[in-house]
């Protein structure tokens, strides 16, 4: 999976939230906004590590670091899931980067 085909589910807003980024966003920590904005800004794929839970479609999770809507760095850890009506990337945790 490359972080061009992701940036396309994210623009088809093919996206899950787990319930701690929810959590997250809910208490204003940041915005779904920044989710997809720290997608659409990154140049790269910081890591690939493997899905211990096997469950995405390729075996692999990814830390993507690109900018909120304010311009800050922000981190993101996600892996693209597949469900009867195709494939999703999963947000699985986000914040922030220092």
């Amino acid at each position: 999976m490359t972080l061009n085909d992701i940036k396309t589910l994210i623009a088809r807003k093919q996206y899950l939230i787990s319930s701690k980024v929810e959590d997250l966003i809910e208490e204003g920590y940041f915005s779904e906004a920044d989710l997809e904005h720290c997608i659409f800004t990154a140049t790269r794929v910081y890591k690939r590590e493997r899905d211990e839970l096997k469950q995405a479609v390729d075996g692999m999770k990814y830390v993507i670091i690109g900018r909120d809507t304010q311009g800050h760095l922000f981190y993101t850890a996600g892996k693209v899931v597949r469900s009867y009506t195709g494939r999703f990337y999963f947000f699985i945790t986000a914040h922030h980067a220092e």
